[in-house]
């Protein structure tokens, strides 16, 4: 029963993690993912304030992802692997973005996909911009997923010893 009610613990800020991050790229953002274009509302208050939303989506996502795909483990040395793998693989995505990186990327998806992969995520390349503070956003929330993810994970499996 406290493995389950943690589960949904996790599951609840995974959730909340990513609706903040995708309001933050419909009311926050000139350029959002481009799935969530048809729905952007950007406000020029929130797309001014920088420094509360610049980097937001970096944390939050990698915090929502690293603590979702570790929860699907069967046990805390692979929960910390898995989210430990998923904030690697964010941060080469995020470093993805430096231009000598991104040109070649955006050619290679120009000339070796179809338009529809292109159109869904050639964008991430082409209009990216890279910025290092997106770099510690992701690095921080992937750790807070670890921090998260051992303590609760760590607590349910002590309950059931007992």
């Amino acid at each position: 029963m406290i493995r389950n009610t943690r589960l949904v613990l996790i599951l609840a800020i995974v959730v909340f993690s990513m609706m903040v991050a995708t309001a933050v790229y419909l009311f926050a953002r000139l350029y959002p993912p481009e799935i969530l274009v048809p729905f952007q509302s950007t406000d020029p208050d929130l797309a001014r304030a920088i420094w509360i939303f610049g980097s937001a989506p970096s944390f939050l996502y990698t915090l929502a992802l690293g603590l979702l795909i570790g929860a699907c483990t069967p046990n805390i040395t692979r929960a910390r692997v898995h989210c430990l793998t998923w904030t690697g693989l964010a941060l080469c995505l995020e470093l993805s973005q430096i231009p000598n990186i991104a040109e070649p990327i955006s050619s290679w998806l120009y000339n070796f996909s179809s338009q529809s992969i292109r159109a869904f995520i050639g964008p991430y390349w082409s209009r990216g911009i890279f910025d290092p503070l997106d770099l510690l956003a992701t690095l921080i929330g992937g750790f807070t997923a670890l921090i998260l993810l051992d303590h609760l994970l760590k607590e349910s499996t002590d309950a059931n010893i007992s």
